[in-house]
C-alpha cells in the first residue's frame, strides 16, 4: 500500500500536521504547556495587566464557538501549520510573525486588534502562548495540541476579562 501523494512544501506540512492526532506523550507535553501559559495569565491577572470583566453566562458558549475559528483555528493555521521538527529558524520565524501580528492589526484598526495588543506586558503574554503552541506543534508534528493550548487560553481570556 502506498502512502497518498500530499502537495510539497508548506501547504503540504499544513495538512500532514492536521491529520495527525497528538499520541500520549505529546497530550501530556500540551497539557502541562497550557498549565505554564494558564500561570502566566494568573500572574498578569494579579499583576493588574488582566483586569476581571466576565461575561454573562448567555454569551459564553457563542463565545466559545467562535473563538474555536477566529483567531484559534486560522492562526494556528497560518502560524504554525506549516512548521516542522528540525527547522528551528522557519519556528522563530513563525513565533515573531505571531507576536508582531497582534500590535500590527491595532495599529492597521483592523477588525480583531485590540488596545491591550500594544501593551509590552499583554505581548509577553502573547509571546508565552505563541511559544507554547510553537513547542506543542513541533514536539507532537501535529497541530491540535497547539490549537487546544491557543482555544483554553482565547476561551478564558474572552469569557473572564472581556478579551
Amino acid at each position: 500500500m502506498t502512502a497518498e501523494p500530499r502537495p510539497p512544501g508548506p501547504v503540504g506540512d499544513t495538512i500532514a500536521a492536521l491529520k495527525r492526532l497528538p499520541d500520549l506523550r505529546a497530550a501530556i507535553e500540551g497539557l502541562l504547556l497550557f498549565l505554564i501559559v494558564v500561570a502566566a495569565g494568573g500572574w498578569a491577572a494579579h499583576s493588574g495587566v488582566l483586569h476581571l470583566k466576565p461575561l454573562s453566562s448567555g454569551q459564553l458558549m457563542t463565545t466559545w464557538l467562535s473563538a474555536f475559528l477566529i483567531p484559534t483555528m486560522s492562526e494556528e493555521l497560518i502560524f504554525r501549520g506549516w512548521v516542522r521538527k528540525g527547522a528551528p529558524i522557519a519556528a522563530a520565524c513563525s513565533l515573531l510573525a505571531y507576536i508582531l501580528w497582534h500590535p500590527v492589526q491595532t495599529w492597521f484598526g483592523l477588525p480583531f486588534g485590540r488596545p491591550e495588543f500594544t501593551d509590552p506586558r499583554f505581548m509577553g503574554l502573547i509571546a508565552w502562548l505563541g511559544l507554547a503552541c510553537t513547542l506543542a506543534r513541533l514536539r507532537s508534528n501535529s497541530i491540535w495540541p497547539g490549537v487546544v493550548i491557543h482555544w483554553g487560553v482565547v476561551v478564558m481570556w474572552k469569557s473572564l476579562y472581556g478579551g
